[in-house]
């Protein structure tokens, strides 16, 4: 926990209970049987700082969690996964946020959640002598942490940039339907963003992935990068565009997995390789997420990806 930071990630931190496989609740009074339930570190921040460490990077997550149960847990699974810490702050007289995550048979999930201290955590808390020096300033939960909407993040990219770093937004589903004024003032200072394709569509009022990232350049951002889900993703920057496909794989549950996708693709371009290159990796790493119950839990490991890669290139 006290090498160098090369990805300061900020966002929202979540204990998740899963449960599966829940296609229907049963009537009141009643019960179903479940194959699986687990408790689990979530939230963007989490997932994505413990899978850029899996990748082998120096991570440190700046989020909050509640002086309670959930926020120990979340706190010692950062700190087990050789995670600094010292940004993850406790704020008293708030409950950590909480999922219950109700995963389908197909993998596919619905969310029931307690916002909690997400709804409290703010730029003031961060400790911007932190961040400098860091290759990258990655934003994990745009539209989930109010006190960062609009000026804000804003204020925030800016600043990060100021300090040297490359900047990232993942994009959240905006419940409250605001998209695009609302996030807008930070898009000139994002050298990438990660929205799917369903956000893409709300925040652009375009369908097609090549027309989503025109729209998002034309705002300011460097490379656009549309998640697709299992047909991969879209990338256009600078030097061009392209689609980078997936892999098929039957996915067990799908919480985290554009997570662990941006991480990797992240963790490739600190590494030096190209877009292609961090696209093809990270649609590796965003199926294999898919495999196992839970965000950050089945994150993969670099050794897992490189293994699972060299079996495509072999079939």
């Amino acid at each position: 926990m006290d090498g160098q930071c090369e990805v300061f990630c900020v966002g929202n931190a979540v204990a998740d209970i899963l449960a599966r496989p829940v296609d229907h609740l049963a009537p009141p009074g009643t019960s179903q049987r479940l194959a699986d339930a687990a408790l689990g570190p979530g939230g963007n921040s989490i997932n994505t700082g413990i899978a850029l460490a899996r990748l082998g990077l120096g991570v440190r997550i700046a989020a909050a969690v509640g002086d309670d149960r959930f926020g120990q847990f979340l706190r010692e699974r950062v700190r087990a996964e050789g995670i600094d810490d010292s940004s993850l702050v406790t704020l008293a007289g708030a409950k950590t946020s909480t999922s219950i995550v109700l995963v389908q048979a197909t993998g596919e999930r619905r969310l029931l959640h307690l916002r909690g201290v997400s709804g409290c955590f703010s730029d003031q808390h961060m400790d911007w002598g932190l961040v400098a020096g860091a290759r990258l300033f990655h934003y994990a939960s745009a539209f989930a942490l109010p006190a960062f909407d609009g000026a804000p993040l804003e204020r925030t990219l800016k600043h990060a940039r100021e300090l040297g770093c490359l900047t990232s937004v993942n994009v959240c589903w905006d419940v409250q339907g605001r998209w695009l004024p609302l996030l807008q003032p930070a898009l000139a200072h994002t050298d990438f963003i990660f929205p799917n394709r369903d956000e893409g569509q709300q925040l652009t009022g375009e369908s097609e992935p090549t027309a989503i990232a025109r729209r998002l350049r034309t705002r300011g951002v460097k490379t656009v990068i549309v998640k697709l889900g299992a047909a991969g993703c879209f990338v256009e920057s600078p030097e061009g565009f392209f689609t980078s496909p997936g892999f098929a794989v039957h996915p067990v549950d799908t919480t985290g997995a554009g997570d662990c996708f941006a991480a990797a693709f992240l963790a490739a371009i600190c590494r030096g390789h190209s877009l292609a290159e961090a696209a093809r990796y990270a649609n590796a790493a965003g199926a294999l997420a898919t495999l196992g119950m839970g965000g950050a839990d089945s994150a993969p490991t670099a050794a897992e990806i490189e293994e699972f890669l060299q079996g495509q290139t072999s079939t």
